[in-house]
């Protein structure tokens, strides 16, 4: 069976966008050491003379801590369309998944799970589809929260691991699934880096919003069941 990782990220809702969104972008393991850090690599040290710059959206957004020259229109440019080139380039399948945060919050109240949690058990269902459909075994790959954060989403991992759900039963996914892994947010992991611009950048689709660079598109095209009669359900879910 090949081996798979999907490294996930979020976003969470702003002034200009209501909803919660938690993306990933799967990755073949071989194909993920051999090529996507060298890949990513080489574009930062065209544009930052260095590999140990780490890409967070809201920095690079927001111009700062390392990004300050992102306030150069002509440099911010080139650097935007040469990742997004490198994105259409590389082999990846990207899951995504949404709701209306206030929404949420107004139909359920309080609930006794995360809007983290929440979506990821979604996005879990839909890895596993993925996984089993490639017939291969994936882990995942989260950016650390706190450890109280990461216990509770590492416990309904492995609770949804044993007993399986309505969709597969336990030895599908114990076939399918391997281990969660959380990393810390300095560390140079650039599966998470890729995965971070993500949601954001998806969204762009769902508000109807600019799709800067093409960014959007890029991701979007890449989705699992991209263009076909399922994506909505199996690539970039409303779940609300």
């Amino acid at each position: 069976m090949d081996e798979y990782i999907l490294f996930v990220d979020e976003t969470k809702k702003t002034s200009t966008n209501p909803y919660f969104c938690l993306s990933g972008v799967c990755f073949k393991r071989s194909y993920y050491e051999d090529t996507v850090v060298a890949e990513i690599n080489a574009l930062k040290e065209k544009h930052f003379s260095n590999t140990s710059i780490i890409f967070h959206y809201s920095d690079m957004n927001n111009k700062k801590n390392g990004f300050e020259v992102f306030k150069d229109t002509k440099i911010r440019q080139k650097f935007w369309t040469d990742y997004s080139n490198v994105l259409k380039k590389l082999d990846f399948t990207t899951f995504g998944v949404y709701f209306n945060q206030d929404d949420m919050k107004k139909i359920y109240g309080k609930g006794r799970t995360s809007n983290y949690d929440i979506a990821f058990v979604a996005l879990l269902k839909n890895y596993l589809h993925f996984l089993k459909s490639v017939n291969g075994i994936g882990s995942i790959c989260i950016e650390s929260r706190g450890f109280k954060e990461n216990a509770t989403l590492q416990h309904a991992y492995y609770d949804y691991l044993g007993t399986g759900s309505m969709f597969f039963p336990y030895d599908i996914y114990e076939k399918h699934l391997s281990t969660i892994g959380f990393i810390v947010k300095g560390d140079n992991c650039v599966g998470l880096q890729i995965a971070d611009i993500s949601p954001s950048a998806l969204l762009r689709d769902i508000n109807k919003t600019k799709d800067f660079y093409g960014l959007g598109k890029k991701y979007r095209e890449k989705l699992y069941y991209y263009d076909k009669p399922y994506q909505d359900i199996l690539g970039m879910r409303n779940i609300l």
